[in-house]
């Protein structure tokens, strides 16, 4: 997937911040400074940025970050992710550090309020689609970026566990895990439910029932229309009566709850794909001094010549 020697095609990494910050944060032990401020995600966070640098390549590299306000689908449904639990002091900090590592590496984040990092992802994805000769790398722990997979023109560089243990998923990829194509994602999320994200989804439907409608079905569309026209199909295909009862139930749940999980393309953020060419900006001298001062020494070999 990432032969250096016979593709062609220029490579775009988008980082999804928050995610990788928050998976270094858990997977690594908690760091400190000289003077002595907590540095463990934020290591984790450059020492992921520098394997993707010598691992990938990456002709452009830009980071895309939640904001603390309440966005678009928390005005929808006040209880989105009320049963997250606060963001811990120590980790707070160590977001506007990763801030300055990625000033030092000239390196452009992109964040709007009202919006995730997400849909800042979704958003550069769109923007990008008509992009000859370019494949977009999403590095992520969270699985909710799938639904962002094209083909192979856009994957997804994920933190499967910790930060060492990496999956690339293309769209044959997603396939193969859920059985069905990475747009229906949200259709799936929106009978499931999403725990983490307090999603309702339709009550007493699991991941397994779910994901059989999916498959068999497609979009929550197509899963409605066979509803109305010939509930005898569900039920030939194997769908429980109880099942098809749920579902007449809580249809209006069904499609507001794939609403929320659906990542947005139309953030209004202004990207430039020229403003993410960081090998000609970034300066190598201010790097090492701020990883002097963050205690990174043994980051500095590994630093791009």
């Amino acid at each position: 997937m990432f032969d250096n020697d016979k593709e062609k095609r220029k490579k775009l990494v988008l980082l999804d911040a928050h995610a990788l910050l928050h998976r270094s944060f858990h997977a690594l032990p908690p760091f400190t400074s000289p003077s002595g401020e907590p540095t463990g995600a934020v290591y984790g966070f450059t020492s992921m940025i520098l394997r993707i640098m010598r691992e990938i390549k990456p002709d452009y590299l830009a980071a895309c970050y939640d904001l603390p306000e309440q966005t678009f689908r928390h005005l929808a449904y006040k209880e989105y992710k009320i049963q997250r639990p606060k963001m811990a002091d120590e980790l707070i900090g160590q977001i506007e550090k990763s801030r300055d590592i990625l000033e030092a590496f000239k390196i452009p984040l992109y964040q709007f309020p009202g919006f995730e990092a997400d849909d800042a992802l979704g958003t550069i994805v769109e923007k990008t689609k008509n992009e000859k000769d370019l494949q977009v790398i999403i590095a992520s722990g969270d699985l909710d970026v799938l639904q962002l997979a094209r083909d192979d023109e856009v994957v997804v560089y994920f933190l499967s566990k910790g930060i060492k243990e990496i999956v690339f998923y293309d769209e044959e990829r997603v396939k193969q895990r859920f059985g069905f194509l990475p747009e229906l994602l949200p259709d799936f999320k929106g009978l499931k439910g999403d725990a983490s994200d307090h999603i309702i989804g339709v009550p007493g439907i699991g991941e397994k029932t779910a994901g059989e409608l999916i498959q068999k079905f497609g979009s929550l569309e197509s899963i409605y229309k066979k509803i109305k026209e010939s509930e005898n199909e569900l039920i030939e295909a194997g769908i429980k009566a109880r099942t098809i009862n749920l579902l007449k139930e809580k249809e209006k749940e069904a499609f507001f709850s794939r609403d929320l999980a659906k990542i947005r393309r139309d953030a209004p953020i202004p990207f430039d794909l020229s403003g993410a060419t960081w090998k000609e900006a970034y300066d190598p001298e201010k790097i090492r001094f701020l990883f002097e001062k963050l205690g990174f020494k043994s980051l500095i070999p590994r630093l791009p010549s």
